[in-house]
């Protein structure tokens, strides 16, 4: 080949080499330049991710105390602990868990009626989350261990806070903000830059990024497995507490209602009765008041265990709430459910021990029989109730069968009760008034007491009207339809006292002490002139309302009665912190001085400790001249009773006993 040719030749090669080689130098140079651009895309769009993903995690996180708190307040007697300041409880149950929950180092409890679920509010300088619920706030301090675990969980590098409202210029950063928008602090952190690491190492990552994606692909995986494994098991443990009750464990309202129609859709295709059995504790109220809720809450699981431990495994035994329990007996007789209920009875019997010492309590109990599959669970309930409801009218601890005219009885109550509605609203009840007399015979007091003469049914017993009136809630209104009258009628009546009756109810109520100051003010009445007669059971407890009502009763000049004493559980000590002024003998110990004369010594005794402690005495229901010798002897020298006089309209005093 001759040297031109193979000059030409080269200079062909070297003519087409040069722009395939500008080709692969552009297409490298377009490569590298589309890397960098993706990789700074990748930066900017990393860095965008990560910024989001903190933010949605810091909100879930927050919602996440948020629901813990609310939680925590569901506990039983939870605003009330926080309100009466148990610092001891308030440590143990809410601080201390969400101090857990959290990570932060320093949470602390307030008093507050919060609108909105969480917020950031400043606290010398930095911000400090509060939480929400239940009528408190939580004050949850943004401190370096609270944030450590945040940055841990998410991955987040160099976390820390900026207090102010001036945003950091360095990193990423989240805003703290106050309810109008206006930041307080800043969470900031270094980014992570993955566009770095991907320029270094893009031979590798290239090679090997099937193997990074099957290990990505198997990461996701098992963490997928695992959440799957946190819901289910979640929502196993949501599913046990909506069907069961959180004090005692046992079936709830929900899983007996669904456990009732099993056994009714059983009935149906085998023909057997089933039997409901409502049960509802006596004077329960009184050990939660004496001995505190923890007994009382203790008292309940152990009533809980002795009446599963007495059932069969075919017996659904449920807890409503409170005090009441409900017992499903399925493929049983009229003779099984009577058997199983006087069984139940025995069971109370025996006191039960507590930490707070030993009580005991008695039940009551109403069943149905259910004869008809048909019915509804909720009727069926309906009937037991109102069984236990005559069990509690009759006497307490006793067993009671639904009858059809029970249907009768609670509709003749409902419309009783929309009758005394409608005489409370226009006028329909009366004030009498029976005289107190002392040794000289000489009138020294006037209690007043309230009649009602329906238009058909006739004249209606206090004792019927009254317990009515607290169980529909309108014991406030006719305590001031009481005052009302009684100032309307007495306020002439310039030397006489008036006695007047006052429920428990009313004394528990906050409203009690405003209405009784605006009637004395309505009627120019003089406090003095009046005594407010309470009972026993007002004095139970230690009811912050009740104390600071009859605290205020003795400073607008009221003296203070304490009626029917001797049947209740008043103590010296509850006689002397209240400031009672006089004692009333109740009837039962008058009426038995003629039948022994053990009656004779509890009177004595009665009269001698009212006399220590300087209190006036009066004894109620005097009726035979013998009696009152009796009571005289005893160093008794005030009476109330028919002796006296009975009990009359303010129209006809006049001229009697007032001058």
């Amino acid at each position: 080949m001759e040297p031109n040719t193979v000059t030409a030749q080269d200079e062909r090669r070297a003519g087409l080499f040069r722009p395939m080689a500008l080709i692969v130098f552009g297409a490298l140079l377009m490569l590298v330049l589309t890397a960098n651009l993706l990789m700074s895309e990748i930066g900017t769009a990393s860095r965008g991710f990560g910024q989001m993903v903190a933010l949605e995690s810091w909100q879930a996180s927050l919602t996440q105390y948020d629901a813990a708190l609310a939680a925590l307040m569901r506990q039983d007697g939870a605003a009330l602990r926080v309100a009466r300041g148990d610092a001891r409880w308030v440590e143990q149950s809410l601080a201390a868990p969400l101090r857990a929950i959290t990570g932060s180092s320093r949470v602390s409890i307030r008093l507050a009626d919060s609108r909105v679920p969480y917020r950031f509010e400043p606290a010398q300088g930095r911000p400090q989350l509060v939480l929400g619920a239940g009528g408190v706030e939580a004050l949850v301090a943004v401190d370096t261990p609270m944030l450590t675990r945040f940055a841990v969980h998410h991955h987040l590098t160099d976390l820390r806070l900026v207090p102010g409202a001036k945003e950091p210029k360095a990193g990423l950063v989240l805003a703290l903000s106050d309810q109008t928008g206006r930041a307080l602090g800043w969470l900031a952190w270094t980014p992570a830059d993955p566009s770095s690491d991907l320029r270094s190492r893009l031979p590798a990552i290239l090679v090997f990024f099937t193997s990074i994606f099957t290990l990505a692909v198997w990461y996701f995986m098992r963490k997928s497995t695992t959440i799957a494994s946190d819901l289910i098991a979640s929502e196993a443990r949501a599913r046990h507490m909506a069907f069961h009750d959180v004090l005692t464990g046992m079936p709830n309202r929900a899983m007996m209602f669904d456990r009732l129609r099993q056994m009714l859709a059983m009935a149906r295709r085998y023909y057997g009765e089933t039997a409901v059995h409502c049960l509802d504790l006596d004077r329960f109220k009184e050990v939660n008041d004496l001995l505190g809720h923890p007994a009382g809450d203790e008292l309940i699981r152990q009533v809980a265990d002795r009446i599963t431990g007495l059932c069969r495994d075919s017996d659904t035994v449920a807890r409503l709430g409170g005090d009441e329990f409900v017992i499903l007996q399925p493929e049983t007789t009229a003779a099984g459910a009577s058997h199983l209920a006087a069984r139940v009875l025995k069971l109370f019997e025996e006191p039960f021990e507590l930490e707070a010492g030993t009580v005991e309590v008695g039940v009551s109990i109403g069943v149905t029989l259910i004869t008809n599959p048909d019915i509804e669970p909720e009727e069926a309930l309906r009937q037991s109730d109102l069984a236990l409801y005559g069990s509690k009218e009759g006497g307490r601890n006793r067993v009671t069968f639904f009858e059809p005219d029970m249907d009768a009885a609670l509709r003749m109550r409902r419309s009783l009760e929309t009758d005394l509605r409608h005489a409370l609203a226009h006028g329909g009840l009366t004030m009498v008034y029976q005289p107190q007399m002392d040794a000289r015979g000489q009138i020294s007091a006037m209690e007043a007491l309230v009649r009602w003469n329906h238009a058909e049914k006739g004249a209606i017993a206090p004792s019927i009207f009254v317990p009515l009136c607290e169980e529909s809630g309108l014991i406030l209104d006719l305590g001031e339809y009481v005052f009302r009258r009684v100032f309307e009628e007495t306020q002439a009546w310039a030397s006489t006292r008036v006695a007047i009756n006052v429920s428990a109810l009313q004394l528990r109520s906050p409203m009690f002490m405003g209405t009784l100051t605006r009637l004395v003010a309505e009627y120019h009445i003089d406090p003095a002139r009046y005594e407010i007669e309470i009972t026993e059971t007002a004095l139970l407890g230690d009811d912050g309302v009740t104390r600071d009502n009859i605290i205020m009763l003795k400073q607008e000049g009221f003296s203070i009665a304490l009626d029917d004493f001797g049947t209740g559980y008043s103590s010296l000590n509850s006689l002397k912190r209240f400031a009672v002024d006089k004692i009333k003998i109740d009837r039962s110990f008058v009426h038995n001085l003629e039948a022994n004369d053990e009656a004779e010594g509890l009177v004595d005794a009665i009269v001698k400790l009212g006399r220590a402690l300087k209190l006036d005495i009066v004894a109620e229901g005097v009726e035979t001249e013998h009696q009152r010798e009796r009571l005289t002897a005893c160093g008794c020298n005030s009476f109330q009773g028919y002796l006296v006089s009975r009990p009359v309209p303010a129209s006809e005093l006049q001229g009697l006993f007032l001058e």
